[in-house]
């Protein structure tokens, strides 16, 4: 099953990148004992590095699941009780006492109380969450757009939060008596063989996760406007424990057999550990992956609609340039693990049916159990039989952006960063122009790019508005129905330029 599966993914794999203009997208497909990889198009465009399986990139919220197992090893130790209230297992003084307790497992399953937020963006090293944490709560607001949003929501409702489960990783360390990232290194990474995977150490010190960044395995991210796509600036998380990860779709896919060995007993938790981590918490209704259920660090599908179909794992995405999806098909003893590089700018969230990672996950899941199409696996196999070929993605033509387009790239993409995401810092006018000149379209070819004069000067202008979300909404409104015209033509659902994330810039749950 798993040959055919991989031949016919690996078939269908440019015309998924040619239909969401993507520039890469590499995949691993596992069962609890095999293992296949295939890929895509491009790693790094500017370069012409093609993706693999081995491509590494920062994995967003893929780190949860790493934080449950953390934390189910405590509880397997006597350490922890996942339903206790979690203060009982923090620093002391870190948190102030709850009317009602929050417990680790709520944390877990996005109930903390903590408002939603994305993974507390800087561009610099992150210090320690603890000390992180104490400021966020000091301010008591969560930073996008400058702090529009109450920090705190209401206990026991979902609300996605980096920061709330991030807390989890300070109960390892004052349970462990070593760092998140020692810990996890120590007791999931090495025992897997997962050499490829690190997080941050919540210090300046470089370490392996810098080595990742900056290795040839580097998968770039892209922001992604129409047919092109811009290099993303490197930004760091201060919710590190929770969204900070960096790995490849082949490490990450140890993960997900060890774990799935768990159910019978022969993986890195106890049956027991995994069926709770595996009992559905609240319902969830995410804008990547709708109608599914919030586990113990895991999303879960819907057994009633999805039935052999079911699965069990994480979405996951990095601003501005990677989205991801880590599933496990239980019925079929199935894993698939698939990164794409590029983030749609025009959308805030890329939904799994509409980015090629969450294509691949969704796609292997249901052939595995209604079968390949029968003029796919055809295909696939005389492809097979062929003489080997890199597998770009089909090649189109894009006209190099006018001056005004260039500005409006800039604009986005700064304002991203500077309004959405809240970043305090700015980044140089030497990494602004290095953004503009690498910029190229998705399928790798080399036609003139955008304007690097009026790219730079509309991220300068945005810059100085910003986190302000009224003035750049005037900024926006300033740009005139030529710039909803683009927009629209790069894959915005209405004639609107963008800015700002009216869901961000308003008090949100």
């Amino acid at each position: 099953m798993l040959d055919d599966l991989a031949d016919a993914l690996a078939h269908i794999l440019p015309q998924i990148l040619a239909a969401t203009g993507a520039p890469g997208v590499g995949v691993a497909l596992a069962t609890p004992t095999e293992f296949r990889s295939l890929a895509a198009g491009y790693a790094d465009l500017a370069a012409l590095t093609p993706m693999t399986a081995d491509s590494s990139g920062p994995a967003g919220s893929l780190s949860k699941p790493l934080l449950g197992i953390a934390l189910m090893q405590l509880a397997e130790a006597g350490c922890i009780d996942v339903d206790a209230p979690i203060n009982d297992f923090l620093p002391s003084g870190l948190r102030p006492p709850d009317p009602e307790p929050i417990s680790a497992a709520m944390l877990a399953s996005h109930q903390g109380g903590y408002r939603t937020d994305f993974i507390d963006a800087t561009l610099t090293h992150p210090g320690p969450f603890a000390d992180h944490f104490a400021r966020r709560l000091a301010i008591g607001a969560t930073p996008e757009y400058g702090g529009v949003s109450p920090l705190r929501g209401t206990p026991g409702t979902y609300a996605y939060s980096s920061l709330g489960m991030s807390l989890i990783g300070c109960a390892v360390e004052h349970l462990s008596g070593t760092r998140y990232d020692e810990y996890v290194d120590r007791h999931i990474l090495r025992p897997l063989g997962m050499t490829d995977s690190a997080l941050p150490a919540g210090n300046s010190a470089p370490g392996r996760w810098d080595e990742l960044r900056a290795g040839a395995n580097r998968a770039v991210g892209y922001m992604g406007f129409g047919p092109w796509c811009v290099p993303t600036p490197e930004l760091h998380s201060a919710t590190y424990p929770a969204a900070g990860l960096v790995t490849s779709p082949a490490d990450y896919a140890r993960l997900l057999q060890s774990l799935l060995r768990s159910a019978k007993g022969d993986g890195i938790l106890s049956p027991t550990s995994l069926a709770q981590m595996l009992q559905p918490r609240i319902s969830r209704s995410s804008p990547v992956t709708p109608d599914t259920w919030a586990g113990i660090a895991l999303e879960l599908g819907s057994p009633q609609r999805l039935g052999e179909r079911y699965w069990w794992g994480h979405s996951a995405a990095y601003p501005w340039g990677s989205w991801w999806d880590a599933r496990v098909y239980p019925h079929r003893d199935l894993i698939v693990v698939a990164m794409t590089n590029k983030w749609d700018m025009m959308q805030l969230h890329n939904p799994a049916d509409r980015n090629a990672a969450g294509i691949v996950a969704g796609w292997a899941g249901r052939w595995a159990v209604e079968g390949i199409p029968p003029r796919l696996a055809r295909a696939a196999q005389r492809s097979k039989l062929a003489a080997p070929q890199h597998t770009s993605i089909h090649q189109t033509t894009a006209q190099t952006p006018t001056r005004e387009a260039s500005a409006w790239m800039g604009a986005l993409a700064a304002e991203r960063v500077y309004g959405t995401l809240g970043v305090t810092d700015r980044w140089d006018e030497a990494t602004t122009e290095a953004m503009a000149r690498a910029t190229r379209p998705a399928d790798g070819s080399t036609p003139p790019g955008p304007d690097v004069a009026a790219f730079t000067t509309a991220v300068d202008q945005i810059s100085a508005l910003a986190p302000d979300p009224d003035s750049l909404r005037a900024h926006a409104t300033r740009q005139g129905p030529a710039a909803a015209l683009w927009a629209l033509e790069c894959g915005n659902t209405t004639p609107e330029f963008p800015i700002p994330v009216e869901f961000l810039a308003v008090p949100h749950p």
